[in-house]
């Protein structure tokens, strides 16, 4: 089983007591007694997790521990912040030089922790490397084809298609050339070092990146979930990475600092359903829907509201106004349209009773929470509707064959803020459903420059080809004992460890 740094393991809120065996490894690690909680540790040295049975080479690493840790060892070309902003890093600038085709300019100051200089040759490697974590970066080569040498300090990145936010894909970790899976030779901020049987990362004088307050991380090794919450609790460790996946009180209660992940949690439509194929209802379902209840109730305000199918912080983002059209006016519209009220108190349609379904899988709790608000929505409007949570491989297959009327889904945009599955279908790996290939079109304007957001919205707005409830969030979840003011991103929960004091 693959291990999974906090989601649902990170057992934060655990007591220390009934725990003994926690005692007995800090001293098996360190030789000596745990620090206090009660007071605050020095940031001078950090304490971070290690799990000593996985890789840190970036592309060979397994867990999520020890992919946040990478972080700090290897660079990529552009950083994405939380506005979706890519921001150059190992790049000194990305210019598009044809239909889908952009030159990047790498900085020629980098140096690798061995002393050699960064090369194109290097990027292309890594990009090559990025097979081995297809499912880390499957957005990457579904959106680019190639990535090419120009000269010792150029690169041509060949898309698919002409993409505004290209750069924010090409956040992968540069590893040098020819260095191989578990290389830990890298441009980053910290270099790794081992001495008398324990890990270190210590400051790198060639990177300005590293923080003058912390010159030295410690990796402590962490032999299972139920030590590494309590190692969090009391200090033994300082910070861990979650994306809330999994349903844990204790993770999602925990002092952390946020950051966007680009995960929309919506709702899907059939279009063989004589109501749900109707592009007023799905307008009207989107107005039923209370997001604010969905962030605070389900996802413990570790989301926001997805007003659009952007996120909510997307730096392209025009102003906007958005209508509550309250109670009377829904089921004024519900009746113009055909869909009224009977005296049994439920509605009809087209002279047959309204009776839909809410497919989900039944594996995520979030999601299936999310299914049933929204049947008690509808059922508050007279719309008869129910549940179906049903295994993965059921869902996906009903999915295929169109076996639902609404379904409660799951895409990540990414990091170039793809919305194209939420137009086309594709999240769920069905093809055009509910969806309209002109507005797909308008969205590759969009991409592409011709066409701005705003325009853009108001042609979503038209067709919804599916109603956006949340966008999720992730953290950098801390030990009390921390001090440090964190501004995480999801590829680098360190990402201003230089401001940190």
């Amino acid at each position: 089983m693959k291990k999974r740094l906090l989601a649902g393991t990170l057992a934060l809120c655990l007591l220390l007591s009934g725990c003994g065996g926690f005692r007995d490894v800090y001293e098996d690690i360190f030789g000596g007694e745990p620090a206090s909680s009660g007071e605050p540790q020095s940031q001078t040295s950090l304490l971070l997790p290690v799990d000593i049975d996985d890789s840190l080479g970036p592309y060979a690493a397994q867990s999520d521990m020890n992919l946040s840790i990478t972080s700090l060892l290897f660079d990529p070309l552009f950083v994405t912040d939380n506005t979706f902003t890519p921001q150059p890093c190992l790049a000194e600038n990305i210019t598009q030089a044809g239909t889908g085709e952009y030159l990047v300019t790498l900085r020629s100051d980098v140096t690798f922790s061995d002393g050699s200089a960064l090369t194109a040759a290097d990027v292309v490697y890594s990009f090559e490397q990025t097979d081995l974590q297809q499912k880390r970066y499957w957005q990457l080569h579904t959106s680019v084809e190639s990535v090419t040498e120009v000269d010792s300090r150029t690169v041509r990145v060949k898309a698919y298609r002409s993409d505004r936010n290209i750069a924010g894909l090409l956040d992968f970790p540069i590893v040098k050339n020819g260095s191989g899976t578990d290389s830990l030779i890298g441009t980053g901020r910290y270099i790794y070092r081992e001495q008398s049987g324990r890990r270190y990362l210590t400051a790198s004088e060639s990177n300005p990146g590293a923080s003058e307050k912390i010159t030295e991380i410690e990796l402590v090794s962490m032999p299972d979930d139920s030590t590494l919450a309590n190692a969090l609790r009391s200090g033994v460790i300082h910070c861990l990475y979650t994306d809330y996946a999994e349903e844990a009180d204790y993770a999602l209660g925990a002092n952390s600092y946020l950051f966007e992940l680009g995960n929309v949690v919506y709702i899907g439509y059939s279009s063989q359903n004589a109501l749900t194929s109707q592009r007023q209802f799905r307008t009207l379902v989107s107005e039923m829907v209370n997001r604010d209840s969905i962030v605070s109730d389900i996802y413990y305000n570790k989301a926001t509201p997805a007003l659009t199918p952007f996120p909510a912080g997307y730096y392209d983002l025009p102003e906007q106004e958005h209508s509550d059209l309250g109670d009377d006016r829904i089921r004024m519209e519900l009746e113009l349209m055909g869909v009224t009220l009977e005296e049994s108190g439920w509605r009809s349609y087209e002279d047959e009773p309204v009776n839909l379904s809410v497919l989900v899988n039944s594996e995520n709790p979030f999601r299936v929470r999310v299914a049933e608000t929204v049947v008690r929505y509808l059922g508050y409007y007279g719309i008869q509707a129910e549940v179906e949570a049903v295994e993965y491989e059921s869902y996906l297959s009903r999915l295929a064959a169109g076996d639902f009327d609404l379904f409660i889904a799951e895409v990540c945009v990414g990091d170039n803020v793809d919305i194209s599955p939420l137009i086309s279908g594709s999240s769920v790996g069905i093809s055009g459903d509910c969806s309209d290939a002109q507005l797909l079109e308008q969205y590759y304007a969009y991409c592409s420059g011709t066409l701005d957001c705003a325009e853009l919205l108001e042609q979503f707005d038209t067709y919804v080809p599916v109603t956006p409830l949340v966008y999720r969030q992730g953290g950098a979840v801390v030990s009390p004992s921390f001090q440090a003011k964190m501004t995480p991103i999801s590829q680098d929960i360190f990402y201003n460890i230089d401001e940190w004091q």
